[in-house]
């Protein structure tokens, strides 16, 4: 028994030594570009401050005018669902979206948040989205693309990208979005 023991750990020793060690402190690896969804020169953020109770008196209300309606679109539906032609800023801000004060020192960390992924977000929400947080990209003062972000359950809506969005939403990403737009607040 002990002979098949030593014989055993030999060959484990052995084989162990004889593996192809890599220098990795030398080695030199390529890191892909990574290509941002836009391709913007400012980046707009619109917030949505309104409660549960005050979003959901709406929902259930019976006769719902065309701003309701259209507001129940932006906010839990996929409206816009391509640009709009007309200035969606305008409609946001009628619907008491407020605009934040971006740096531009944010405005690159957002780009850089809203770009190709090297792995695929696998994670999914069956509920409800609401889309508190709008992004719109533009060139040349033209909308090019829209993200609408749901912090709360891990949803978005990216429209106008030509790049393929399906890595976009890992929740380390989203995290730091949110920490970029809304500083000071406090996680439960």
């Amino acid at each position: 028994m002990k002979k098949f023991i030593f014989l055993i750990t030999a060959v484990l020793v052995l084989s162990c030594n004889n593996s192809k060690k890599e220098n990795f402190e030398n080695a030199k690896v390529a890191k892909r570009e990574l290509r941002p969804f836009f391709d913007s020169d400012h980046i707009s953020h619109y917030y949505l401050d309104i409660s549960d109770d005050n979003f959901f008196k709406l929902v259930r209300k019976e006769n719902k005018t065309d701003k309701e309606k259209e507001l129940i679109n932006i906010y839990i539906h996929t409206f816009p669902d391509n640009i709009p032609k007309v200035d969606f800023e305008k409609i946001l801000l009628s619907h008491n979206y407020k605009k934040s004060n971006l740096s531009i020192k944010d405005e690159k960390r957002i780009e850089n948040i809203f770009s190709e992924k090297d792995s695929l977000k696998n994670d999914a929400c069956a509920c409800i989205a609401e889309y508190k947080d709008i992004f719109i990209f533009k060139k040349n003062e033209k909308t090019i693309g829209i993200a609408k972000i749901c912090f709360k359950n891990a949803r978005f809506q990216i429209i106008g990208s030509k790049i393929n969005t399906e890595g976009f939403g890992l929740i380390n990403e989203l995290e730091r979005l949110e920490s970029i737009v809304r500083p000071n607040e406090k996680k439960p």
